[in-house]
């Protein structure tokens, strides 16, 4: 196990507010910045489960294959890091899951290159499973923002043969999108800011030339790659959100409605962009537990400790 830098993990055992006083820092160990590619911000940590066994080798992976949580963070495709969504893991370590983080690459004129890193990363995963007891039948994508459109739009093309050169839907099986606030019209966002001066018009900028727009939107908006075969997704959107419009959700739903595809929104009256009580926090992961176990009841048991 030649990646895991031996990191204990008691800071996530306090941050945590479950109902049990059960203590469960110390069933992970922490592998960081593992290159998935060639570029410098090709990198993800990997929370994997196993025992402390103390010298000479200290961690002991187990054997057991678990489902793995992939998020991807948000930043409006310009920023952000990996290290800053830790918090939105944590009920997910609890409840047992392997979880990958990564990182891409952002700014100016960059589309579609953090969807290809996406992608690629998803692939590095299914290649190096065994090496984390990964078990690539329980792959589950999540993120929030531009995070939740990557998270969208990679768990879409790993479902359609042939849509990218890192395309790895053969091996891996998405069971869940789990999308917080995601752009789902690339365009529509583009076009929404039109005018606006109060926030930075993200999409523009992340595609750069106007007439790139249309294509980029068309390739890489998840309303454009929908599917009968198209993983279950469950979104979370407050109405009030000023960055990313309710309408977004709306209409992925409702596509995702007419293709016969399980989904399910929460859709929070007073809530805006990572704006929620927390009262609203404990309901969303409530009802995102659900929604997972009620599609893949073996979570349960593959979980249990």
């Amino acid at each position: 196990m030649k990646y895991f830098l031996i990191l204990l993990l008691p800071l996530l055992a306090a941050c945590s507010r479950s109902a049990s006083t059960e203590f469960w820092g110390h069933r992970y160990s922490f592998a960081k910045n593992i290159s998935y590619g060639v570029e410098k911000e090709q990198v993800l940590d990997i929370f994997c489960q196993g025992e402390w066994i103390g010298e000479p080798y200290y961690w002991k992976s187990d054997t057991m294959k678990h489902p793995t949580l992939v998020y991807i963070h948000g930043g409006g495709w310009l920023g952000g890091s990996k290290e800053s969504v830790i918090p939105f893991v944590i009920p997910y370590l609890e409840k047992g899951f392997n979880v990958v983080l990564l990182d891409y690459r952002t700014g100016e004129n960059t589309a579609p290159q953090a969807v290809d890193d996406c992608m690629l990363a998803l692939k590095w995963v299914s290649m190096h499973a065994n090496d984390f007891n990964i078990n690539l039948h329980q792959i589950y994508i999540s993120g929030e923002s531009a995070g939740g459109h990557l998270a969208l739009i990679t768990g879409l093309l790993n479902t359609i043969p042939g849509s990218h050169q890192a395309y790895s839907g053969d091996s891996i099986t998405i069971r869940s999108i789990i999308n917080w606030f995601g752009i789902t019209d690339i365009a529509a966002i583009d076009s929404y800011f039109a005018g606006k001066g109060e926030i930075r018009n993200y999409a523009s900028v992340w595609v750069g030339h106007a007439d790139r727009m249309d294509s980029i939107s068309k390739i890489f908006s998840p309303i454009h790659r929908l599917g009968a075969n198209s993983p279950p997704v469950i979104s979370i959107h407050g109405q009030k959100d000023s960055v990313v419009p309710h309408e977004q959700a709306m209409l992925l739903h409702q596509l995702l409605n007419e293709k016969g595809v399980r989904n399910k929104v929460i859709s929070l009256p007073d809530g805006k962009h990572l704006g929620f009580s927390a009262r609203d926090f404990e309901q969303i992961y409530k009802e995102i537990f659900t929604f997972l176990e009620n599609y893949d009841p073996k979570i349960s048991q593959a979980t249990k400790h």
